[in-house]
């Protein structure tokens, strides 16, 4: 029994140093990482987070939400954070700049980084890495084919007497309502000193809504109470694929662009994973996938499209980055609760 009993101690023991030692080791191999649902967070999973986890047995597990959740948590968070890495679109993501709540992205560590085109690398003022674009897409004109008898060409199409009533654009409580407005006062004459010729332009366009989130506008497409509005490229292409008569084209002044980033939370303490996550997400193969799945513009060269891609990139059949309406975020945050105000009294209202 004593001989039994010191076994036993032995042996516990021994697992109590095999759980000190190998403890924080385990724990230091995996990630929580911020991403989007439906379909945008289903092809993260199958393009980046799985490979990623194939390729370097570091476990990932998701903190689902869109970019504004996110940063709610970020902030609630900050200084000890339990997210790690987090995916925040455009806008959004120089808030978090602002709030300073993303480490720099070291160009040794994501050595990726060499080969994405430098619209899809963002700065701080310093000149250091905060965010990578694993992605563009835009916001341009969606019509249904069996509706619309010439396809439109521009923003101002929307406003011609066929569309009255039938017709949608985003509030600014979604992500390119304020941007769509800026740009509306911009082409009309006016711009970010200046609203009113945006107000008055506006208030001429016949709306059966605006929506506040990109599904908002897509049932309305298939309901069939809107037949063209200034809606998401790949919106309207998922659409498509569902066997609808919807198609997307690029307004001649060009389509307002944006992009899914992938950040570094300020703090984490598994930094070394993190920036090997993002340096992964960045890489060739992942952006092909995301590129032939969701349709968005790669950030990262050496992309091979298939052909139906390659038709339904956000900038267009055979186009570019340099297509895109690409938006000065930072100048943009700094009007956006103007801009909101504006909207709800004069109008919404």
């Amino acid at each position: 029994m004593k001989n039994q009993s010191l076994n036993v101690i032995s042996a516990f023991s021994a697992v109590g140093l095999l759980m000190a030692t190998a403890g924080p080791g385990a724990a230091q191999e995996s990630l929580t990482v911020a991403f989007y649902g439906g379909e945008w967070g289903d092809a993260i999973q199958s393009c980046i987070v799985e490979p990623f986890t194939e390729a370097t047995g570091i476990a990932v597990t998701p903190e689902p939400g869109v970019s504004s959740v996110t940063l709610a948590k970020l902030k609630q968070q900050k200084g000890n954070p339990a997210i790690d890495v987090a995916w925040l679109d455009g806008g959004i993501s120089e808030l978090t700049l602002e709030d300073d709540l993303v480490e720099r992205i070291d160009p040794e560590a994501a050595p990726n980084i060499d080969q994405m085109i430098p619209e899809g690398v963002y700065k701080d003022p310093n000149g250091d890495i905060y965010a990578l674009s694993t992605g563009f897409y835009a916001l341009g004109l969606v019509y249904n084919t069996e509706e619309v008898e010439q396809a439109p060409t521009s923003w101002w199409d929307l406003w011609k007497e066929d569309f009255a009533g039938i017709v949608t654009v985003p509030s600014p409580s979604n992500a390119m309502g304020v941007p769509f407005f800026v740009t509306v006062s911009r082409l009309s004459g006016g711009g970010l000193d200046n609203f009113q010729p945006g107000v008055e332009k506006m208030r001429e366009l016949e709306v059966s809504s605006y929506f506040d989130t990109s599904g908002n506008a897509t049932n309305s497409f298939q309901s069939g109470e809107v037949i063209a509005g200034a809606h998401y490229a790949s919106a309207a292409w998922s659409l498509a694929d569902k066997g609808l008569p919807i198609a997307y084209t690029v307004p001649k002044e060009g389509a307002l662009g944006g992009d899914i980033r992938v950040h570094i939370v300020k703090g984490t303490p598994k930094q070394e994973l993190a920036q090997r996550f993002a340096n992964f997400a960045v890489g060739v193969e992942p952006a092909t996938c995301m590129a032939n799945t969701l349709y968005v513009g790669p950030a990262t060269k050496g992309v091979e499209l298939s052909e139906k891609a390659d038709k339904r990139m956000p900038w267009g059949p055979k186009g570019s980055v340099e297509k895109l309406d690409l938006i000065d975020w930072i100048a943009l945050n700094k009007k956006r609760d103007e801009v909101t105000q504006i909207w709800n009294r004069e109008v919404a209202s």
